[in-house]
């Protein structure tokens, strides 16, 4: 987007209509808890690396930086420092609010490829469908180097906001954290940030977060706290339901999934031997474990010096914004999050694609449209259109 120190026309429109957001939205801007103690950091449009180690005062300080500087995106620490603008050694932590994160393009919703789009990385030509029968030749350079830019559907919606539903029930019946310290935000493209505000959690190690992740996640289940223990014997196995009983966490939640409870010795007996004895049973239980664990990243919860995009900034690959779901069921990204204005902007459409934006669906096959800017952004974000 910088040719020669120059703006590109893409660039332009972009930074043009990041600007007026910022100018006219600041109310949309969410003051994070101790702003004077966490860092902060932006990305430009159309250059490597972010400005970090910055600290602001309040909001309206930070709202003056964005409107001058116009970043592409905007970050956020959920560490607490007493130094935030000095180098990471010397900053000095003392907590770090606990966030999970749910992105869309890791749960292999088989929806995806139907609306995604090949980008030639060294040209930027685009064309339709996520799947190759052959390796990839751009047709317009020759490039055999691509990315993959999706335009997630209801679907794949649909498909995040179940893996939060997972989520919000652990963090809420197995670990006792209240709804009001449970903030849930779309993060402005493809997926779900779930914010913990609790105090007790602020001053965990990565090694303690490790262990909630993988808690949440359902990774280690062991088959001895159904009550299923390896026998003396090659394959056996010995049945003995644990004393403080299967009704409560992961315990309750598989013991559902078999359709049993602290009575069924016989049954649980008869679905280990099914299995294969107590190998089998260990393998299925994993598998049935995973399913019903959160598909969450494990790296962005255990990271304690992580920066995360602020609530209210936009995301500079959609032009969409991270926007705090206050009713999950019934939050539309492509409507709630969809915040620039409606100038009618023209741009040059790579190849035809169908969006749904605002309510209103939009299916484009001309190489050049007026669009409202809120749909020419989403397109010019996704790769898919340029500035004309």
């Amino acid at each position: 987007m910088i040719e020669n120190g120059i703006l590109t026309k893409t660039s332009v429109l972009l930074r043009g209509a990041f600007k007026e957001y910022y100018f006219k939205s600041a109310k949309t801007l969410e003051e994070p808890k101790k702003i004077e103690q966490r860092e902060f950091g932006y990305s430009h449009f159309g250059q490597p690396g972010m400005v970090r180690h910055l600290s602001f005062r309040n909001t309206g300080e930070l709202i003056a930086t964005l409107v001058k500087e116009v970043p592409s995106d905007v970050y956020c620490s959920n560490a607490y420092y007493r130094f935030p603008t000095s180098p990471m050694q010397d900053k000095e932590w003392t907590g770090a609010d606990m966030i999970f994160d749910i992105d869309g393009k890791d749960l292999g919703l088989p929806c995806v490829p139907s609306h995604s789009h090949l980008l030639c990385a060294t040209c930027g030509a685009s064309s339709p469908g996520a799947e190759l029968s052959g390796p990839y030749v751009c047709q317009s350079c020759g490039s055999r180097k691509y990315e993959s830019s999706s335009i997630p559907c209801s679907r794949c919606v649909e498909g995040s906001k179940k893996e939060v539903v997972k989520l919000v029930d652990f963090l809420k019946n197995d670990l006792g954290i209240g709804p009001d310290n449970i903030g849930i935000y779309f993060s402005g493209n493809n997926g779900f940030h779930v914010h913990i505000s609790d105090e007790a959690y602020v001053p965990l190690d990565p090694a303690a977060r490790s262990d909630l992740v993988g808690y949440v996640r359902g990774a280690g289940l062991m088959a001895e706290s159904l009550g299923v223990r390896k026998g003396d014997g090659s394959g056996t196995s010995i049945i003995k339901f644990p004393r403080g009983g299967i009704e409560y966490g992961w315990r309750s939640r598989m013991a559902d999934e078999l359709g049993i409870n602290s009575t069924s010795t016989i049954k649980l007996r008869n679905i280990v031997d099914h299995a294969g004895g107590y190998s089998g049973f260990k393998m299925e239980l994993d598998k049935k474990a995973r399913e019903k664990g959160a598909r969450i990243d494990p790296q962005v919860t255990t990271d304690i010096h992580r920066v995360f995009r602020m609530p209210g900034t936009l995301n500079s690959k959609s032009g969409l914004a991270k926007t705090k779901c206050s009713n999950l069921g019934s939050f539309d990204p492509f409507v709630d999050a969809c915040l620039l204005g409606d100038s009618k902007t023209i741009v040059k459409v790579k190849s035809p694609v169908k969006i749904k934006l605002k309510g209103k669906a939009y299916n484009i096959s001309k190489e050049s449209a007026e669009l409202p800017a809120f749909v020419a952004v989403y397109l010019v974000c996704k790769g898919l259109a340029e500035a004309a």
